[in-house]
């Protein structure tokens, strides 16, 4: 009896943290962003001209993190991303307005840098086993068991990069995401930012869902590829 009571406690604790999602205060649904898949790829070269970003869904990073509270329009930060997939690979764009970009300290904590968590699993919490840390202006090629590919572009002020899921996901299949950015100014943490809802119900730690989903127009279809084979002579 006592055994089954522990497997069933296991049970417990692995779905509460499996069903931890972001949920919107004023929808009370849970919180998404859906990544469309595109016909042809953006080339990850930091500069964001590809048609795969003409219709992508664009999200803003407008939660200040420190004060809890919607971001304002500021001249001091504006943060914008958008996702789209093909095949196995996911990418994400991000698009960053910052007034002061912090990159000559030698410690990483003190740098401008992103922050953008990606769990295949669909744990639905935060992890250093899927979180990945983006210093604002290094390009990053990361090999083996985390495949990724980061180049920036336009002074550090914006950002693609590629990820490899492992397996090419089916319609509808989700993973956990998190995406801030940390502003710094001088020896300090100015802002920290990030897309979510205000006043969210679940735990600080808990990460949003992203979803794979897949609706091609034939138009855009053509005007990519043509854009892909120009792009790729230079």
């Amino acid at each position: 009896m006592k055994k089954l009571s522990f497997c069933i406690l296991i049970i417990l604790i692995a779905a509460s943290y499996g069903s931890a999602r972001i949920i919107d205060p004023q929808t009370g649904a849970e919180f998404k962003y859906k990544a469309k898949l595109v016909e042809v790829a953006p080339v990850v070269d930091g500069f964001l001209d590809d048609p795969a970003w003409e219709d992508a869904t664009s999200a803003v990073l407008d939660h200040d993190v420190k004060k809890d509270r919607r971001w304002a329009e500021s001249s001091d930060f504006k943060g914008t991303f958008a996702a789209v997939w093909r095949n196995a690979s996911l990418y994400i764009a991000v698009e960053l307005t910052d007034d002061q970009i912090e990159t000559a300290h030698e410690k990483l904590t003190l740098q401008d840098r992103l922050e953008i968590y990606l769990d295949v699993e669909h744990s639905g919490q935060q992890s250093d086993l899927y979180r990945y840390t983006l210093p604002v202006g290094k390009d990053i090629v990361l090999a083996d068991s985390q495949r990724m590919l980061v180049t920036w572009g336009n002074a550090g002020q914006s950002v693609e990069l590629s990820f490899d899921l492992g397996l090419t996901p089916k319609k509808e299949e989700t993973i956990s995401f998190g995406i801030y950015y940390y502003d710094m100014d001088g020896n300090r943490l100015n802002h920290q930012l990030r897309w979510g809802p205000v006043g969210q119900t679940e735990p600080e730690d808990a990460l949003a869902d992203l979803v794979f989903t897949a609706n091609i127009k034939l138009d855009a279809n053509q005007k990519a590829i043509q854009w892909g084979r120009i792009k790729k002579l230079y």
